[in-house]
């Protein structure tokens, strides 16, 4: 009997604390039927891009292995002579890709806060340079021409002509299939491998600027000045570039305009 009281008197004290110790059910965290609604922050890190030499190495078979009993290593003379001429084979073709010139945009990965950018590989003789420049109207350019080259001493100006569809939807749709077009000049001293860019839109849907230039741009002979007209609104402006002075740059009645 004594037996049978303390066993009962011990459930009911478990009963007790539990009911004591049980935490309320937020009403503001229940969702459907009781079933509270958990959420869960992907706090994962994006991982690094690899390089194209980085990527390669992954993917070559290994010139050494180790006998996991006996702890002997043994090298693969044959797959060391493959991985080599891989490796020399790439690092030709990405030696080839860098002196070609080149405008592309450059797309953030996925959940990156980094932007869209435009970016320019100038090429000069044995020396390249790749600037980038946030831009996420003028993407992904139909048409990139250098207008114009001179080098003197170790400074090279290029002008250079960039020509896209507007991909944004900013608008509401308004301006897709317009068009986005831009002046690029670059006064880069080849010997330090640093470049001052200044850049002027001529023509864009979204921002409301028309080209009125006389004649293709694309058609300049580069024997006289080049001249180009464009309206913003009420405001009209003028570019001026002299093939015989291109250390002056681009000359606009509005310098501001474009930046």
């Amino acid at each position: 009997m004594i037996k049978n009281i303390f066993i009962v008197l011990f459930i009911f004290s478990i009963a007790l604390i539990n009911a004591q110790t049980k935490k309320p059910i937020d009403k503001n965290k229940v969702k459907g039927k009781g079933k509270p609604e958990i959420t869960y922050k992907d706090t994962t890190a994006p991982e690094p891009e690899l390089t194209p030499m980085e990527k390669l190495e992954l993917d070559l078979p290994l010139e050494t292995e180790i006998d996991p009993m006996t702890g002997k290593k043994t090298f693969f003379k044959d797959r060391k002579r493959k991985n080599d001429s891989l490796r020399a084979n790439l690092r030709a073709q990405l030696k080839k890709e860098k002196m070609v010139f080149s405008v592309k945009t450059k797309h953030p990965r996925p959940k990156s806060t980094d932007k869209t950018q435009l970016c320019f590989n100038i090429v000069s003789k044995d020396t390249n340079l790749l600037y980038c420049a946030n831009d996420s109207i003028c993407k992904d350019p139909e048409v990139s021409k250098i207008l114009f080259e001179k080098a003197k001493g170790d400074t090279t100006y290029m002008l250079i002509y960039v020509d896209a569809f507007t991909k944004s939807k900013s608008d509401g749709g308004l301006c897709n299939g317009g068009k986005e077009t831009k002046l690029f000049f670059t006064r880069w001293n080849t010997k330090t491998n640093q470049a001052k860019w200044k850049q002027k839109t001529i023509s864009s849907c979204i921002k409301g600027v028309t080209n009125m230039t006389k004649g293709s741009v694309m058609d300049w002979d580069k024997t006289v000045p080049l001249l180009i007209s464009f309206n913003r609104g009420p405001n009209f402006y003028d570019i001026k570039f002299d093939p015989e002075h291109p250390e002056l740059g681009m000359q606009s009645n509005k310098d501001s305009e474009g930046k």
